[in-house]
């Protein structure tokens, strides 16, 4: 099996769609110049991932396939799990997991994956890492940077390639090459290093943010009551303020409200014929529509009404 493709695009929400095997949220900071882009490679046992985005983000995936076993090479000034994630460092995720990845600028996230049953079904390959990393999440600490800027070097040289030349994947000879030259590059990530799993608290946490995020999806356009927030989730009020505000640096208030933000920004850029900008925000529970419209223009630097004229002129071309 193989596939290639690459997603640019401005839209949290198609960014995440372009991401297979997980439910992805990318949400940005702040600014109307929000922009991402990922590619994806899959090689019939291992498959690699780059995902860039503009500026300060949260992205929450939820579960990963199940059948492969994730490793995240993230940029400076990111944090993953509610930990920061240091320049010798890989995120390991267990199959079936997700988490939350949170990052003070622009951020580059590299991620391969290795077929889980490959560890026990062919010792052959002397999978990094070890046996037991395919059931296990945590830090893996390298001994130095160099094997990490090598694993950047060819990941990098081979985006640039299928960029300009798709087509090479269509020759099985250069699969197989591609192929060897991925593994040839992860194999020294996990050849000197220590782990550190997470606490036993991490995947708990993680388990409550992804319910988090299914209680907003379900929700759609409706606000969330706190009472029925908290019961969907399965936890205290406390609880919930302290893990999302570990996770995303906000309260699960604010997080909402951001998110329901991001949300009438993608009401008015497709507007129907009689949208109006009050009509989107009573719809969403902006009940003070000078509060709405001043945070949304704090965020994406423009007011609603100017995102909303917009979009109708264009309409009409």
């Amino acid at each position: 099996m193989h596939v290639y493709r690459r997603t640019a695009t401005d839209d949290g929400d198609e960014l995440g769609r372009a991401i297979p095997g997980a439910n992805f949220h990318c949400l940005a900071d702040a600014g109307s110049s929000f922009g991402g882009r990922y590619w994806h490679l899959h090689l019939d046992w291992v498959v690699l991932s780059r995902l860039e985005v503009d500026q300060a983000s949260v992205v929450t995936t939820d579960e990963r396939v199940p059948s492969f076993s994730v490793w995240h090479v993230m940029s400076a000034r990111c944090a993953a799990n509610g930990r920061d994630v240091g320049r010798n460092e890989l995120v390991e995720v267990r199959p079936g997991e997700g988490g939350t990845m949170r990052s003070a600028e622009v951020a580059q996230v590299t991620t391969f994956g290795l077929l889980s049953s490959l560890f026990t079904e062919a010792p052959e390959l002397e999978l990094p890492f070890g046996p037991s990393s395919s059931q296990r999440s945590g830090r893996w600490r390298m001994m130095s940077e160099a094997p990490r800027q090598r694993f950047e070097a060819v990941t990098q040289a081979m985006w640039r390639q299928l960029e300009e030349q798709a087509h090479l994947l269509d020759s099985p000879a250069n699969r197989v090459a591609l192929r060897n030259a991925l593994f040839e590059a992860i194999a020294p990530l996990g050849e000197a290093g220590t782990f550190r799993p997470d606490r036993a608290s991490a995947g708990r946490h993680s388990r409550i943010v992804m319910r988090l995020e299914r209680a907003i999806e379900d929700a759609g356009d409706r606000p969330l009551d706190m009472v029925d927030l908290c019961r969907q989730v399965g936890t205290s009020r406390r609880s919930l303020e302290a893990i999302v505000r570990q996770r995303t640096g906000r309260s699960p208030w604010e997080y909402m409200r951001w998110r329901r933000l991001r949300r009438a920004r993608a009401m008015l850029r497709r507007p129907a014929d009689d949208t109006t900008v009050t009509d989107v925000a009573f719809a969403l529970g902006f009940w003070h529509l000078s509060r709405f419209a001043a945070a949304y223009a704090s965020i994406f630097g423009e007011r609603p009404s100017a995102t909303l004229a917009r979009a109708n002129r264009l309409s009409m071309h």
